[in-house]
């Protein structure tokens, strides 16, 4: 990772994420991060001291159990906001976040401006969005779709960035139905020229 600080580099990023816009009180001490693809967000078990607001990039978001298996949740593309639920229950990350591409975060340290942000509307209206938009995606997925079929279909065209599954893992995790289950349904809607394979595990509503 590599910090920012440079002001005018800093204000160019603040600027193209809207980061401000977020935001009542004034003179906040943003720096820019730059992540490079591998490189961690956050880990699981740490520390977040910063909230990291995306400005470029996808990251991927997961687990791991204590026999070592990886657990996918979800994915992000920017914009996106990281660290909304270790600002709230102020503890330590649940979840790995990993860049999947380069990176660009605009950072800003949790606990000096804690009450500032507690009181500013236009912050925790932000807050309220990321949470609200997380149990949307579960609600949309479970209550809306009968069959797996159904279900996937709702899954790209409203959590998939651009339409597109980027990976069978998180897909998995998130329509709960095994591999075997998936890859038929998704053969099936490439058969019906509803969906079409664009790579290895990876597939776009047409």
């Amino acid at each position: 990772m590599r910090r920012i600080r440079d002001k005018k580099q800093v204000e160019y990023w603040l600027q193209k994420g809207h980061i401000r816009e977020n935001f009542d009180t004034e003179n906040l001490p943003f720096s820019v991060c730059r992540f490079e693809k591998g490189e961690y967000l956050t880990r699981q078990g740490g520390r977040l001291a910063e909230l990291l607001f995306l400005i470029e990039g996808e990251v991927q978001i997961y687990g791991i159990r204590e026999d070592g298996s990886v657990t996918p949740v979800n994915r992000h593309e920017a914009p996106a906001l990281l660290g909304d639920a270790e600002f709230v229950m102020g503890g330590a990350s649940s979840l790995f976040t990993e860049a999947r591409t380069t990176v660009i975060c605009a950072a800003l340290p949790m606990e000096p401006y804690r009450a500032e942000l507690d009181r500013g509307v236009k912050f925790l209206h932000l807050l309220l969005r990321s949470y609200a938009g997380k149990f949307h995606t579960m609600a949309t997925l479970e209550a809306s779709a009968k069959t797996i079929e159904e279900r996937v279909l709702l899954y790209m065209r409203h959590v998939c960035p651009n339409g597109e599954i980027g990976g069978i893992e998180t897909a998995l995790l998130q329509l709960r139905c095994s591999r075997r289950q998936l890859q038929r349904v998704l053969k099936k809607l490439c058969e019906e020229n509803t969906v079409e394979k664009v790579g290895k595990g990876k597939y776009r509503l047409k």
